[in-house]
């Protein structure tokens, strides 16, 4: 016996269904079954199977059309994620693209210094290039190309050497100068002697008095001296019976020649003996690096350039040897110390005069500099026991970096002008060039320069974007 349906509960079965779902087949079967069979529906006449047909029909299509806009829906949506993707990948590889032609254009952006030599370098003949009013000489080298360029001297140059003005010592004679003190005695005669030391009788001395005291006193107040006579600033000293009587610019010899022809108006046949019991009037100076600076008195014993070191205590360890001065009036002359003090040269070692100025400047800018791709870039002061060549200062650094180095871009850069600088172009190589840097001998400020490998520079241009591109992966991950 077939089920009866109502209107009102087939609607509510065709709304009940999901709009994206398709109903099961046994559902509609039933409804089809019992809405055909031969059962008695007085419910239902002939209009209202009619209807109900309809009914299902179009609530079919209505599902069919609800799963076909979801399927749609869905496609549509795969369809714009698909293309945010395709937009996203896009963008990252346009942006990839443009860091590729970065690195490839030549890595121009690396970080780092580098030396762009240029055709010049690659001439063998040299070649010449200025840059904002600064001449470049680009010359291969070579051992006679270096030594053929004097580098640009720390210090004005003294115009005489000390070879031009060395003097044998046994023509020094001592001259007296105002300040010195000059002790006279006459023998037998101690009333003629200094004041104030008693009478001077043949070498021995008697003990003052109080009149000797006082004669002290009033000779001290005259120009004289507890021991002697001071010369005064006009050059002359005072003695009884000759009076004023000018000793400035004299040697001993001589002032004794005009005392004794004075007092022998008075004295037969007088005994006089003068000596400098007290050198103030000539001093030399000794600055610089030495132990203990010093204001040193000339005196009747020649003093060369060695005895004044000697007397200041030494040189120190920072000490320049070969580049000491003296200045003697207006005149400055070079001073070798390292071939005086190590080799010997005593044509060094001049005989000084009043007023001479004896400096040793400090060895700290006498450096050679170097740079680039080496084990461990520095600064290295000269030594002062000998040449420093290419090869010592290399050596000194550690090295060239094996990683990171291109041997065959070395550089020595030396001013040789004001506004010039020399650079020379080594190719190291091979082992005959590490051999010729060891006879290139290098000169103060010199600069050694080893070029980065192509290979080193590429990979510190990438080496900067990958942390760029990590970031983008970053956002990508993030779903931004």
């Amino acid at each position: 016996m077939g089920r009866a349906y109502s209107r009102t509960q087939m609607a509510g079965v065709a709304r009940s269904a999901h709009p994206c779902s398709v109903p099961s087949a046994g559902v509609l079967g039933v409804f089809l079954r019992d809405s055909r069979s031969g059962g008695k529906c007085n419910q239902f006449n002939h209009d209202g199977d009619l209807a109900l047909d309809r009914g299902i029909r179009l609530s079919q299509n209505r599902i069919r059309w609800s799963n076909a806009t979801c399927a749609l829906a869905d496609a549509v949506s795969a369809q714009a994620h698909i293309f945010q993707n395709l937009a996203f990948m896009k963008q990252i590889a346009v942006t990839l693209a443009s860091l590729l032609c970065v690195v490839l254009a030549g890595c121009a952006a690396a970080p780092g210094m580098r030396f762009n030599p240029g055709p010049a370098t690659q001439t063998q003949g040299g070649d010449h290039l200025v840059v904002n009013g600064q001449h470049y000489v680009l010359l291969p080298l070579t051992v006679a190309g270096v030594n053929s360029v004097a580098s640009t001297p720390l210090r004005p140059a003294a115009p005489v050497s000390a070879t031009d003005l060395a003097q044998p010592n046994d023509v020094y004679k001592y001259r007296v100068g105002a300040g010195d003190v000059l002790h006279v005695v006459v023998w037998d005669h101690p009333e003629l002697n200094n004041p104030g030391i008693g009478a001077q009788v043949a070498g021995g001395t008697q003990l003052g008095s109080a009149q000797s005291l006082a004669a002290q006193a009033v000779a001290s107040a005259n120009g004289g001296d507890a021991l002697g006579r001071v010369v005064q600033a006009d050059g002359t000293i005072y003695y009884p019976y000759v009076g004023a009587l000018r000793v400035a610019g004299k040697s001993v010899p001589e002032i004794r020649r005009e005392l004794t022809l004075g007092i022998s108006r008075y004295v037969r046949a007088p005994q006089l003996d003068v000596t400098v019991m007290s050198f103030r009037s000539q001093k030399v100076y000794v600055t610089g690096e030495v132990r203990q600076p010093e204001v040193l008195p000339l005196t009747d014993v020649p003093l060369n350039v060695a005895d004044a070191i000697g007397l200041s205590g030494g040189v120190t360890p920072d000490a320049d040897l070969a580049g000491a001065t003296l200045t003697r009036g207006h005149v400055q002359i070079s001073v070798d110390l390292y071939r005086l003090l190590y080799r010997g040269d005593m044509r060094n070692n001049l005989r000084l005069v009043d007023g001479d100025i004896i400096d040793i400047p400090n060895r700290r800018i006498k450096k050679v500099f170097l740079m680039g791709e080496v084990a461990k870039p520095l600064s290295i002061p000269m030594p002062t026991d000998g040449p420093y060549t290419l090869a010592e200062a290399l050596n000194d650094g550690g090295g060239m970096n094996p990683l990171t180095s291109n041997a065959r871009q070395l550089y020595l850069v030396r001013a040789s002008g004001p506004d010039t600088t020399t650079v020379f172009h080594l190719d190291c190589s091979s082992p005959v060039a590490v051999a010729l840097a060891d006879q290139i001998v290098l000169s103060p400020r010199d600069i050694i320069y080893l070029d980065t490998a192509s290979v080193t520079r590429f990979g510190r241009v990438v080496s900067q974007l990958v942390p760029f591109a990590g970031g983008l992966a970053n956002i990508k991950t993030l779903g931004m």
